[in-house]
C-alpha cells in the first residue's frame, strides 16, 4: 500500500538553513569508517537504538552557536521538548542574537515555523526518512565495538555524523577513502557523564570533523560540534543540551500548534511523494520504468519511492548491517558537460563525486540516474550503475 505525504527538496534546502540550530537534522552522509581510539575503549553491550528510542520524552535547554572563522555569527537558546525516535519536538526561542522563528513545532508528520511579530506560520510536510538518529547512534557504537573484538573478518559498520551539515550551507567535501571514528573517553556535560566520540576523515588535510557527546545511560546526544571548511571559511556549529530531564512523558498537546487566531498559516507548494514497501508496488503505480540494479548480496530493499512535481522521479533504498545504497531516476537529464568522461556507463560519461556521501551520476536521453552509497566504495557504486545503464535507449 502506498502512503502519501508532501516533500520538497527546494523548500527543505531553504528552511533547513533557518531551523538547523534547533532541529536534529538527518541526512544521510557517510563513507566506511575505521575506528581508532585514543582512550581506553569500553565494550558497549546496550541496545543503543532501543535505549535511545525508549526515552519517554526529553525536556532541556538547547543552545546552538555558529561561528565563522572564529567569530560568533549567531547564538540561539531554546526551551526544548522532544520525543526521541520520532520527529515530535517543540522549540521555543528564549533568546537569540539573530532574527529567527519564535517557535518550531512538529507533530511527527508536519512542522510549523511560527513568526510571532508577523503573525505568520509556515507548515511543512516531513518525510518519514527524516528521523533516523537512533539508527545512526547504533551504527556508531557498533563501529566502536568492532575495535574491542578479535574478529577481523567482519567489516566495520558505516557511521553518519550527527547531525548532518546544515543544508543551505556549502557542504564540505573530503577526498575519497574511509573516515575514522575514535573514542575520546568520557566527560561531564551539565553534571552527567557522556561518551566522547570523534568522527573525521583519515586524510588530515580534509575539511570536516565532528565530535559527539552521548549520555552514558540514556544514549542521548547532549552535545554535538560539527566543523568544516568551504571556500576558505571555517564554520563550526555547536549544539548543547543543558538542564536535561529524561522520561518526562511529554504530552501530545506540546506537539500541537496553538498559535493565536489571527495567525496566517501558509503551506508552500511542494511535490507529492509516495512510499512503497516493494518494487512491485512502485511499478504498478508509475509510468516510469523502474531501474533494476544488481545490488551486492546481503542488501535488502527498505522501501521504494515516487515523487511527482516539477521533476518526476523514482527511487530505491537498500541496506545491510553496515552500509546503504540508493538508486534514483529523474525525468530531467543534467548537463552532460558536468561529467568528466573518465568513467562511462553504457557509453555515457558519468560523474563520480566523493565526500561524506559518494555518488555516481549519468544522463541518458530522457532520464538522469544517480547511485549513492554510504559505507560503499566508488568502484562498487560504478558497478551498480553499469548494471542499470540506459535501458531501452532512455
Amino acid at each position: 500500500m502506498a502512503t502519501r505525504h508532501l516533500t520538497s527538496e527546494r523548500l527543505v534546502l531553504t528552511v533547513a538553513t533557518v531551523v538547523v540550530v534547533g532541529v536534529l537534522a538527518v541526512a544521510i552522509w557517510s563513507l566506511a569508517f575505521a575506528s581508532t581510539g585514543t582512550a581506553d575503549q569500553p565494550q558497549i553491550d546496550a541496545d543503543v537504538q532501543q535505549r535511545y528510542q525508549s526515552i519517554d520524552g526529553v525536556n532541556a535547554t538547547q543552545t546552538t552557536t555558529i561561528t565563522r572563522n572564529g567569530t560568533v555569527a549567531s547564538r540561539t537558546t531554546y526551551d526544548a521538548a522532544l520525543r526521541p525516535g520520532t520527529q515530535k519536538k517543540r522549540l521555543a526561542v528564549v533568546n537569540s542574537t539573530v532574527e529567527r522563528y519564535d517557535r518550531r513545532v512538529s507533530n511527527g508528520s508536519m512542522l510549523w515555523l511560527y513568526d510571532q511579530r508577523r503573525a505568520k506560520a509556515t507548515r511543512i510536510s516531513l518525510s518519514r526518512t527524516d528521523s533516523d538518529q537512533g539508527e545512526r547512534l547504533q551504527r556508531l557504537f557498533a563501529n566502536l565495538n568492532m575495535e574491542t573484538t578479535t574478529d577481523t573478518t567482519t567489516d566495520s559498520p558505516s557511521v553518519e555524523p550527527l547531525p548532518v551539515v546544515p543544508r543551505g550551507e556549502q557542504r564540505p567535501t573530503v577526498s575519497a577513502g574511509s573516515m575514522s571514528v575514535s573514542y575520546r573517553g568520557t566527560e561531564s556535560i551539565d553534571g552527567r557523564d557522556a561518551y566522547v566520540i570523534h568522527v573525521a576523515p583519515k586524510d588530515a588535510t580534509a575539511a570536516y570533523e565532528q565530535t559527539v557527546w552521548v549520555d552514558t545511560e540514556q544514549f542521548f546526544p547532549v552535545r554535538k560540534r560539527t566543523a568544516w571548511t568551504a571556500d576558505g571559511e571555517r564554520t563550526v556549529v555547536t549544539t548543547t543540551h543543558t538542564n536535561v530531564t529524561y522520561d518526562t512523558g511529554v504530552s501530545e498537546d506540546v506537539f500541537t500548534p496553538n498559535f493565536p487566531d489571527n495567525t496566517t498559516v501558509t503551506v508552500p507548494e511542494t511535490p507529492e511523494r509516495q512510499t512503497y514497501e516493494s518494487v512491485g508496488a512502485l511499478e504498478a503505480d508509475t509510468e516510469i520504468q523502474v531501474p533494476e540494479p544488481d545490488i551486492p548480496p546481503g542488501y535488502e530493499l527498505t522501501y521504494a519511492t515516487q515523487t511527482r512535481g516539477r521533476i518526476h522521479s523514482v527511487g530505491l533504498r537498500y541496506m545491510n548491517r553496515t552500509s546503504l545504497i540508493t538508486v534514483g531516476k529523474y525525468d530531467r537529464p543534467a548537463n552532460r558537460d558536468s561529467a568528466s568522461g573518465a568513467v562511462t556507463i553504457d557509453g555515457h560519461p558519468a560523474q563520480v563525486s566523493y565526500g561524506l556521501t559518494t555518488s555516481v551520476s549519468w544522463s541518458c536521453e530522457r532520464y538522469r540516474y544517480t547511485v549513492r552509497g554510504e559505507g560503499v566504495s566508488a568502484d562498487r557504486l560504478v558497478t551498480v550503475g553499469q548494471s542499470i545503464g540506459c535501458p531501452g535507449g532512455e
